[in-house]
């Protein structure tokens, strides 16, 4: 393979905190640790492709905005791409990302005005109450590097929950454990919860554990509890979600406080609502918008997370639970006359002969609770063409140091 090394000038942001500028030629370039406004001379495989992924060789001139990272893995962890930007900074670019993708994909004009100030996030380090690591042949903790391999982590991270970091200080693993993954979870009270995951149904190994460190196997199959419980609780807005180790885990509850107290005024007279909660999850949503609307009606593809939903909803007597493709579900689910939809895209989205089923409801509104602002774009583009009109996007911001962000949405 042919390497090529060019001086260009970046202009803007992609998807996923990367910087964007143009070849002599005209193609499209994408890199990874410089910021608009900089100059770098990069270098790429030369390959007949309108995107080239280039890397930086030397910086040939620096942002005002440019910062000192605090990590000392930043540039090779794959997560944090950030941390060379002051907060606001973040939130700035995060925004125009978002506003960049609902004009250019979604063919919104005005996405400017629709989209308002990104939420910030209570804290910006030591926030993250889960952390999911890789482990290297002579049994270290191990990030994703940004090419795709494992990076040894140091003995600090700085945007996990500091009771994560005192147990990664403290946790050793023999080489060769037959362990492909790990998981650590924090609850409410930084009780900890260790998820393992490899390739045997079950765990090759007693495991002797004479810490308060609950510790979970998953195999192909099923799980083993090998100490304390398989389930953490978790409060957000005021509301206690539990999880188990097979369901979804809120990594920032603290941001839902923020963004629930900013969807009230946002939402008014749902008292008299019956809201399709599609993708609903351990429960979350369904709930908030249980305690506000007149009944859910929620549905999941994904069977595992069922036993949580019942038991964080048992309280509320106005909640529906549907399993099964959307497809197949939604001419089976009951359609009032004032119905919302709230479609928990989160990184995948809907496809779109789901979408098309939702929209077949005519329902009154439909939110749109997102992770990836391109994902969501070409989902707005889908509900647009069949006659929808986006009204207002809220985004926040759920990691700060990362390129991650959360978009709710409203079209009518």
């Amino acid at each position: 393979m042919n390497w090529k090394e060019e001086e260009i000038e970046f202009t803007g942001w992609a998807n996923g905190g990367a910087a964007l500028g143009r070849l002599a030629d005209g193609r499209v370039v994408f890199t990874d640790g410089v910021l608009p406004g900089e100059k770098a001379l990069v270098r790429y495989a030369e390959k007949d492709a309108r995107f080239i992924s280039a890397e930086v060789v030397k910086l040939v001139s620096k942002s005002p905005m440019r910062i000192d990272p605090r990590c000392p893995l930043y540039g090779k962890c794959a997560r944090c791409c950030m941390q060379n930007l002051e907060y606001l900074d973040q939130l700035h670019a995060k925004r125009e990302i978002l506003i960049d993708h609902l004009s250019r994909i979604a063919g919104i004009k005005d996405a400017e005005k629709l989209v308002q100030p990104v939420i910030p996030a209570p804290s910006q380090w030591n926030y993250a109450r889960t952390l999911i690591l890789g482990l290297d042949a002579d049994g270290s903790f191990c990030v994703p590097d940004k090419k795709g391999g494992l990076l040894k982590l140091e003995s600090y991270c700085p945007i996990i929950a500091d009771c994560l970091n005192d147990v990664l200080a403290s946790f050793t693993f023999e080489p060769d454990s037959g362990i492909a993954e790990m998981e650590f979870r924090a609850d409410d009270e930084d009780g900890i919860q260790l998820i393992l995951r490899g390739d045997s149904d079950k765990p090759e190994n007693e495991m002797e554990n004479d810490t308060e460190i609950s510790v979970v196997y998953q195999g192909p199959e099923s799980s083993w509890v090998m100490a304390g419980v398989s389930t953490l609780e978790q409060t957000a807005a005021g509301i206690k979600i539990c999880a188990a180790d097979s369901s979804s885990f809120l990594n920032n509850p603290e941001i839902l406080n923020v963004l629930c107290e900013k969807l009230i005024p946002l939402l008014p007279g749902l008292e008299t609502v019956s809201l399709l909660d599609i993708n609903c999850g351990t429960g979350f949503w369904s709930r908030w918008f249980g305690e506000r609307c007149r009944e859910i009606n929620a549905l999941m593809t994904d069977e595992n997370e069922s036993e949580d939903f019942v038991y964080n909803l048992d309280e509320l007597e106005n909640i529906s639970l549907y399993i099964g493709e959307i497809t197949d579900i939604l001419p089976g689910v009951p359609l009032p006359s004032n119905e919302y939809v709230l479609i928990e895209g989160g990184k995948a989205g809907l496809h779109e002969k789901d979408l098309a089923a939702v929209c077949a409801r005519d329902p009154k509104k439909i939110f749109c609770l997102y992770k990836d602002p391109a994902i969501l774009a070409r989902d707005l583009k889908r509900l647009i063409a069949a006659g929808r009109c986006v009204k207002a996007v809220l985004p926040y911001d759920p990691a700060p140091q990362t390129a991650a962000i959360g978009i709710f949405a409203v079209l009518e």
